[in-house]
């Protein structure tokens, strides 16, 4: 199942109470709500579509993963 992150974005924007801790996860790590935001809101700056447009070696980047290896 992939991820639409426009349509996720909209989403956002009409629930912005609602939080997406622990929703998503890269490997085995829960992104936190603001880690998700960041994701989708780059995705979307960048023309993305969905999780596989976006290449490993951003969401590392991103995300400060590289201190987690």
């Amino acid at each position: 199942m992939k991820t639409d992150m426009f349509g996720l974005r909209r989403w956002m924007d009409a629930h912005p109470r609602k939080k997406l801790d622990g929703y998503f996860v890269v490997g085995k790590r829960p992104l936190t709500h603001q880690e998700v935001v960041k994701v989708v809101d780059y995705c979307v700056s960048r023309g993305y579509r969905t999780e596989d447009d976006l290449p490993d070696e951003e969401l590392v980047k991103l995300l400060n993963l590289e201190d987690e290896k």
